[in-house]
């Protein structure tokens, strides 16, 4: 009986503890930048609280030590009635470990006009 609540106890603290890698992987999440996706949020406090259906998704160039990232922002369901859709595409590259946005392209989908199909770079009539 002994011997098991030793065993228990001791499972316990190295459960509660983590592992060397554990702890090396959690110093790396936390010492590194903010993802693009981070940068966005706190760039646009407003997506918080709009009423508007919000859209937002965050790509990479490739799944693992990533260089190039993009967020895409959606937003539908707005008070203006000549534009359908705002998507806003924001940039970002990796630069010295940190990821630093490079540009941004704000682009509408219009409810009237030619184009009613796809999002352009010009303004809704």
């Amino acid at each position: 009986m002994l011997q098991l609540l030793t065993l228990t106890v001791l499972g316990l603290t190295m459960i509660m503890s983590g592992c060397a890698t554990t702890q090396q992987v959690i110093a790396k999440v936390q010492s590194s930048s903010d993802t693009p996706l981070d940068q966005v949020l706190k760039m646009r406090p407003d997506l918080r609280d709009e009423l508007a259906t919000v859209e937002i998704r965050q790509f990479f160039n490739k799944s693992e030590a990533p260089t190039v990232g993009q967020v895409k922002v959606t937003e539908t369901g707005l008070m203006d009635d000549s534009v359908k859709s705002i998507q806003t595409i924001y940039h970002f590259k990796k630069e010295e470990k940190n990821w630093k946005m490079h540009k941004a392209e704000k682009l509408y989908r219009c409810m009237r006009g030619a184009n009613t199909k796809t999002f352009q770079k010009a303004v809704c009539p």
